[in-house]
């Protein structure tokens, strides 16, 4: 694929990469904190949101960048953005929903019960218009503070910055993926917004492995133990 192309257009298609994916990271930061500031606010409690176990809600980073990508090069006016940032959204949020669910046979969030008006619980009314009027405010605050942010970045720490955060991102994936392979069965789904137990479920998961870890550890350092002792014993009886 990069066999026609120059040392320096690979170059700088590896940096703008680096760029994108930095400011997936951002947005996908700043969403999973518009998670916890909701959920404190209707719950009075914090919660780690989110598929993975970091302080980020992915969907938030897809859509922030599609929207900053799509949209933002177009210059329309205001209320046309807010619309086409509801539509973008809500595609992506349904198709998210529909994706878990089909994948895990459960539902990370439900609008059923909490919305005035939804569409099979996957999206709603409110968020739709958080959406909308998040995405207007991304476009023209927060997109030219975070390329204003990065902008003074030098190649190199560009590229040291993204490289560890994807290493992390990938290991977050991972870890997440083999914990919530393991919840087809534990959870019915339903009307009910269910990220907060799956969320317990996957940290429990490895809690209980560190557990069986640590009783494996004792084991092998008791039966280790016993061998040590009878060698002992075998080296006074030769003597």
């Amino acid at each position: 694929m990069f066999s026609n192309l120059s040392g320096n257009q690979i170059e700088s298609i590896i940096l703008q990469f680096a760029y994108y994916f930095l400011l997936f990271i951002l947005y996908s930061f700043g969403g999973w904190i518009v998670e916890c500031i909701w959920t404190y606010l209707t719950k009075r409690k914090l919660e780690n949101r989110g598929f993975l176990f970091g302080p980020i809600c992915p969907i938030y980073g897809v859509g922030s960048l599609v929207c900053v990508l799509s949209i933002g090069p177009l210059r329309l006016s205001w209320p046309l953005e807010f619309l086409l940032m509801i539509i973008i959204c809500n595609l992506i949020e349904y198709i998210t929903s529909v994706v878990l669910e089909k994948i895990y046979n459960v539902r990370w969030w439900d609008y059923t019960t909490v919305s005035v008006l939804h569409l099979n619980g996957r999206i709603s009314l409110e968020t739709s218009i958080g959406f909308g009027v998040g995405g207007v405010f991304i476009l023209h605050l927060v997109q030219p503070f975070f390329s204003h942010l990065l902008g003074p970045l030098s190649p190199i720490l560009l590229l040291v910055i993204s490289g560890l955060l994807l290493i992390l991102f990938a290991a977050d994936i991972l870890l997440s993926l083999i914990a919530i392979s393991n919840i087809k069965g534990v959870f019915k789904g339903g009307t009910v917004d269910l990220t907060s137990e799956i969320k317990r479920f996957s940290i429990n998961y490895y809690k209980k492995a560190s557990r069986l870890s640590r009783r494996i550890a004792r084991t092998a350092m008791h039966h280790v133990g016993n061998a040590q002792k009878e060698a002992k014993k075998r080296v006074k009886n030769n003597l």
